[in-house]
């Protein structure tokens, strides 16, 4: 009797959401929605798109699968890229937004593009460039990048035929059998990298710390009650199974959770959006198998239907957006005594692991597992070594007065209905995106991170003196990784203020937090 009521309920509030989508066609411009799935498939002995050591694809399981979804009331369009690849900037970025601008007729500020940031990828070559050498792993780039352009084109010119008016709903579900936050603090306060085994031999299997365990569905209706797309959000570094020494290609959890959904809601295209995961981790990373992986997704799936068996109709059916400034402030540099220290240290660290030293698990904050060799925490470290040389020599010329006070950058804020959604161009840290959502004026907000841009991890204002992976990754920048735009300005400015945007200060608080900050205020005035 419960279920016939709760299915009577819903069929006379999608019955009254076409009505007014009908009704309002006079006094308001109808919000219309269409999107479009593709599929790549790569081959085992393609360049990992997730490697800073040059290793290749050992297995394959399944195609990887993106998602366009366009969104247009009167005049304006907006559209979304969901990939599980490099979308958010970058070269991938450049051809494909550039392709969809010219494919839809709208500016590239109209266009977002969301990674899931999955670890399993492979490498694509999507520039203008000659077909490489057969049998060489880059014509096998070369061949997925050629399949991805044509894929995505061919999706591209299908959604501005497939627009249908829409009602908007949402709902959510708790899920937390899948992440765990993987910033660990020692008893002396210092921090530490938290990967797999240290989480199930330090903490155990329960341990999941501060996460963000939202699993959100958006889903679009057309008038006849049909969804038509769909949005899926949820917070975690897609890692399981991955090893750095042994990669394979695989969806992740992201998109296993999103084709059950997918398949729940009639096979409709649903794009994942990726939360603010920066120092959060999907288990099994390094030591985990294919079937835990999969496992995930499967949980990840299950919880994604809890949430579409309960979808809140939305009071609003419009959608705006605005692109919003954040400066992030920068840091002073450590003392040159400390870093003179420090790279003494690093020196002795990389030749101790070249040699194959299995006493080298620890390395100016950073920690390494038993589970990478000698050899390639030697090459992580060295990495960072650049970064120390230049501090160095910033003191040494005195050119620390040039050092930048603030990194700008754009984000993107939006309501689709009553739904936010913030978009932030870096590894966001989950307390950030938590920030904005305790304090936003929308019932619900995707708050993502690896959006529009790949400025690395910024902590949020209580990690900005901590040291591990990821607080401190403004040492793994490399040059010019936040200051793109200086690399070629080395003829038109002072050598010295060159010099001192080459690399990237440490965050001052409230570092990302800024972001929130901006968002939060921008997200009232969407409520109002």
């Amino acid at each position: 009797m419960k279920t016939k009521s709760s299915n009577l309920l819903r069929s006379l509030c999608v019955a009254l959401l076409a009505l007014s989508i009908t009704s309002l066609y006079g006094q308001i411009t109808p919000l219309e929605v269409s999107a479009v799935s593709f599929s790549i498939s790569p081959k085992v002995g393609t360049p990992s798109g997730h490697s800073r050591t040059g290793h290749k694809i050992e297995e394959v399981h399944g195609d990887l699968i993106n998602t366009l979804v366009l969104f247009k009331q009167g005049d304006e369009k907006y559209c979304i890229i969901s990939s599980p690849l490099g979308i958010e900037k970058g070269t991938l970025n450049d051809v494909a937004v550039a392709e969809l601008s010219k494919i839809l007729n709208i500016p590239a500020t109209n266009i977002t593009a969301n990674s899931s940031h999955n670890h399993t990828i492979p490498y694509l070559e999507v520039r203008d460039v000659e077909r490489p050498e057969e049998g060489t792993p880059y014509l096998l780039s070369w061949e997925l990048g050629r399949e991805f352009l044509t894929e995505f084109k061919k999706a591209a010119h299908e959604l501005e035929k497939n627009l249908q008016p829409v009602s908007v709903e949402w709902g959510v579900a708790e899920e937390k059998r899948i992440t765990y936050n993987r910033k660990g603090v020692h008893l002396d306060g210092t921090t530490y990298f938290m990967r797999e085994q240290d989480r199930l031999t330090l903490k155990g299997e329960g341990y999941t710390g501060v996460i963000d365990s939202d699993a959100g569905v958006v889903v679009f209706r057309n008038a006849a009650g049909k969804p038509v797309a769909a949005l899926s959000f949820f917070t975690g570094h897609p890692v399981g199974a991955y090893s750095p020494e042994k990669l394979i290609s695989y969806g992740q959890f992201p998109q296993v959770g999103s084709q059950i959904l997918s398949k729940y809601l009639g096979d409709i295209p649903v794009a994942f959006l990726q939360g603010c995961g920066g120092n959060i981790n999907s288990k099994h990373m390094l030591i985990g198998t294919f079937e835990q992986a999969e496992e995930l997704g499967e949980q990840l799936g299950e919880s994604f239907i809890i949430a579409a068996k309960s979808l809140q109709p939305s009071k609003r059916v419009d959608i705006e957006w605005s692109r919003e400034k954040v400066k992030i402030p920068l840091d002073e540099l450590p003392s040159l005594e400390s870093l003179e220290q420090d790279l003494a240290t690093i020196d002795d660290f990389i030749k101790r692991g070249n040699e194959g030293d299995e006493n080298t698990l620890y390395c100016v904050g950073l920690n390494f597992p038993k589970a990478l060799t000698p050899a390639y925490r030697a090459k992580l470290i060295d990495l960072i070594r650049p970064w120390y040389v230049w501090a160095i020599n910033q003191h040494k010329t005195y050119n620390w007065r040039n050092i930048p006070t603030h990194l700008p950058f754009d984000i993107l804020v939006a309501r689709f209905g009553d739904v936010g959604f913030v978009g932030m161009p870096y590894e966001t840290f989950v307390e950030t995106g938590l920030k904005i959502k305790k304090h936003s004026a929308l019932p619900f907000v995707l708050t993502c991170g690896y959006t529009d841009g790949i400025y690395g991890y910024i902590p949020d204002a209580s990690g900005v003196k901590d040291m591990e992976y990821m607080s401190s990754n403004y040492r793994y920048r490399g040059k010019y990784g936040v200051f793109p735009e200086w690399k070629n300005k080395k003829d038109s400015v002072p050598e010295a203020i060159y010099s001192a945007y080459e690399f990237t200060p440490p965050y001052k608080a409230p570092a990302g937090d800024a972001c929130a900050d901006v968002a939060i205020k921008k997200l009232a005035e969407f409520a109002k």
